[in-house]
């Protein structure tokens, strides 16, 4: 019977028009503004020299590549302070075209080249500040981060250089997350809202255990949904980047990025995005039970959406201000111990536990409004 009804629910679902022209458009929209943000990463002259110097230096790192870069910066940078470039015409002597833009090109790669050739020396010595804190601190909490954190750092390495501008930017996609918040609003509108306000469950409504099954079914509907919309949409966005340039570096540590320099969990990026995307699909889960929660008090589709919009909007407002909010679980941000995703779980685990009081206090009421209290005792107390 509930596989019956999943069936139901997940037919009633790829039938509908709005729910397949609304996944298309955001998918539309995550690829516009993909292409939007990384525009000036990927077209003009100076990263055509960027990209022409990048397959120089990129790969194993060596002293004969550092050497190379830092003398064709100096290069650059000699002849820029001397005034001998011309900004009318392109120097064939130049990767971009241009003296100035080699001379830029050439000082932000240093920086992230040197950041990567230096690591282990880095390393070395914040080993030796963890050192002197193990031995002075009398905190016996504060000693064992430390030397946990000692052992962590200890034989670290960096082997390979790739430029990571990319990477960062796929994995911050806030505005991918907040598609996925939008698609949860409408499948909650679609599948609770709407069916209370046209009464297209009538004759499903027979007994108190398939008022469960329903319920379980339309839940399982929301987790299916999320979870392939979220997954779509992460699809998209590295096939997307991928096209735009994103070829390398997927595999590489994660310290390898310098924000996460001292990370304390040995991940590789991709782990770390395929973490990410969980408690991504987390956060879309809470919002969509707090706002299955919502919905015991709407009988309209536009109140839903003026409800959940307001939602979001104040989220977004917190997230900027770096409070917690719903947005926030879009990243990890700074570290793998955010408070953030244990907050998140948190919340998740909390409505997990209590779905029999989503049951009772949200999906019963909708149904009882719906059809009658008179209509429905006569069929679920039995």
């Amino acid at each position: 019977m509930v596989m019956f009804m999943i069936k139901g629910e997940l037919y009633k679902l790829l039938r509908s028009k709005s729910i397949k022209v609304l996944f298309i458009l955001l998918l539309v929209l995550n690829s516009f503004q993909i292409i939007y943000v990384n525009y000036q990463n990927i077209y003009g002259d100076i990263n055509t020299g960027k990209r022409k110097i990048l397959k120089i230096i990129e790969g194993p790192i060596s002293q004969q590549k550092y050497d190379w870069l830092v003398n064709y910066h100096n290069t650059m940078l000699e002849q820029v302070n001397n005034g001998n470039y011309n900004t009318k015409n392109k120097s064939k002597n130049t990767f971009s075209g241009y003296v100035f833009g080699d001379e830029q090109i050439s000082n932000n790669l240093l920086e992230d080249y040197e950041y990567t050739i230096n690591y282990h020396s880095s390393i070395k010595n914040k080993i030796t500040i963890l050192d002197e804190n193990i031995k002075k601190t009398q905190n016996s909490k504060w000693k064992k981060e430390n030397i946990m954190l000692k052992k962590r750092l200890k034989n670290r390495n960096l082997s390979y250089y790739y430029d990571y501008t990319l990477i960062n930017n796929f994995m911050n996609q806030d505005f991918q997350y907040l598609l996925s918040l939008i698609f949860c609003i409408i499948l909650v509108i679609k599948l609770f809202i709407y069916e209370k306000q046209k009464q297209t469950d009538l004759y499903f409504y027979i007994s108190r255990k398939q008022i469960k099954k329903i319920f379980i079914s339309k839940i399982l509907m929301i987790l299916l949904f999320t979870f392939l919309s979220s997954l779509l949409l992460l699809i998209e966005s590295y096939l997307i980047y991928y096209f735009l340039g994103m070829k390398n570096g997927l595999f590489q540590p994660l310290y390898a990025l310098s924000h996460f320099m001292y990370e304390p969990y040995n991940i590789s990026i991709f782990f770390y995005i395929v973490c990410n995307y969980f408690f991504r699909l987390v956060g879309c889960l809470s919002f969509s039970y707090l706002f299955l929660f919502l919905c015991h008090f709407l009988n309209k589709e536009y109140k839903g959406f003026f409800i959940a919009i307001l939602i979001i909007y104040i989220s977004i407002q917190l997230y900027n201000n770096n409070l917690l909010s719903i947005i926030s679980f879009s990243s990890l941000n700074d570290s793998i111990y955010n408070q953030r995703i244990f907050m998140s779980s948190l919340l998740f685990s909390f409505i997990i536990l209590n779905l029999n009081f989503f049951k009772k206090h949200v999906f019963l009421p909708f149904i009882i409004e719906t059809h009658g209290v008179a209509r429905l005792q006569h069929h679920v107390f039995y």
